[in-house]
């Protein structure tokens, strides 16, 4: 994510006039942060070129997320979140650690117009089901192959969009957006000023029986690259929700899939073809404790970058624990085994990884989607 000087400039000044006196309207104010504990073969130190992400194994603050949001008018309202987080690059036989402000997502929304909710600024954008999640909402600790390395870290951009509820007896609703396609993600980095990305998503949602609802979306988006052509991106998610009536509190489960495919195009090559899916079941076994089961499976064709996205079929699977005393809190154990993909520095290609991450908010913190 792209390090802004103006950003703390941005932090300052929202951080001001919250304070009584500076403004007519003080906005609600939020915080989380995010302690992760990893070790990893593939964090061990011995960094090189092929393994992309060199954070290092141990104990670090992954993340601290600052959030400003308030009602402009009875239209309109304006949502202002900042992220706090480290980044690592290797440097010789070392890491160098940098820290940075970044604006994750700045937008305003409005409803000005009956059954239409309308969005202008910075976002993350409706694809699919994950890439709409901040980091303390994923499920697991970690996010699914399919974003990590078709998204990178997520499809988030400045641009429009409206979203539209549909006469029908159960939640329909049609998502369409453009964003600029000048952000940080590559599959989109188009050197033509006028290389935005389209984006339709469609999301249906309904009641299977008193205890069950079902998500039914599917997704497209398409725009130009940094290889002067276009990359389309493709995806389809289901999501079953069980939460009993009677001992709900206790006992409940969630069972979702999400499909994703991207297609990059550049001239006098092949196409480069990736998808896959992530599939997991989450289980609340007892009030404020949750087991949770995922597999990955990413394949590649035709790569254009093979030392970080080599033409294979990669799988993961992972096994999560997770305790939360109250809304405010959680903390989570992970350990997941990843066979295929890239290797590390030595030439190893299965990853084996554990995490513990606590999660702390304080603040007025808005509801999450359903």
């Amino acid at each position: 994510m792209h390090r802004m000087n103006i950003s703390i400039f941005l932090f300052l000044f929202f951080s001001a006039v919250a304070l009584p006196g500076f403004c007519l309207t003080s906005p609600n104010i939020s915080a989380n942060t995010l302690f992760l504990y990893q070790n990893s073969n593939y964090h061990n130190g011995n960094f090189s070129t092929t393994s992309p992400d060199q954070s290092p194994n141990g104990l670090d603050l992954q993340e601290a997320e600052i959030q400003f949001y308030a009602d402009v008018d009875p239209y309109t309202r304006l949502n202002v979140l900042l992220t706090v987080s480290p980044t690592y690059a290797a440097s010789g036989t070392s890491v160098v650690e940098s820290w940075g402000i970044a604006p994750e997502e700045v937008f305003a929304e409005s409803n000005v117009i009956e059954d239409v909710t309308l969005k202008l600024g910075r976002f993350y954008a409706a694809l699919g089901k994950h890439n709409t999640l901040h980091t303390h909402a994923f499920p697991l600790i970690e996010a699914p192959l399919i974003n990590t390395k078709l998204l990178g870290d997520g499809l988030n951009d400045a641009g429009l969009s409206a979203a539209v509820l549909l006469p029908s007896f159960w939640f329909n609703e049609i998502t369409l957006q453009y964003l600029r396609g000048q952000n940080s993600n590559a599959e989109f980095s188009s050197p033509s000023p006028g290389g935005g990305v389209g984006l339709i998503h469609w999301k249906n949602l309904f009641d299977v029986s008193e205890a069950m609802t079902a998500e039914i979306g599917a997704s497209y988006a398409s725009g130009g690259n940094s290889y002067g052509s276009t990359t389309s991106l493709s995806g389809g998610d289901l999501t079953l929700k069980w939460r009993p009536a009677e001992g709900g509190r206790y006992t409940s489960a969630q069972w979702a899939t999400e499909y994703l495919s991207r297609i990059q195009s550049q001239a006098s090559y092949s196409n480069e073809q990736a998808g896959g899916i992530a599939s997991y079941f989450q289980y609340q076994f007892i009030e404020r404790w949750t087991a949770t089961y995922r597999y990955d499976n990413l394949a590649v064709k035709n790569s254009y970058t093979v030392s970080s996205l080599p033409n294979v079929t990669t799988e993961r699977h992972t096994l999560a624990f997770s305790y939360s005393p109250s809304e405010f809190s959680s903390y989570k154990t992970e350990f997941f085994q990843t066979a295929g993909g890239a290797p590390n520095s030595n030439n190893q290609y299965n990853e084996y990884a554990f995490f513990i991450q606590a999660n702390y908010t304080i603040g007025a913190h808005p509801a999450h989607s359903y």
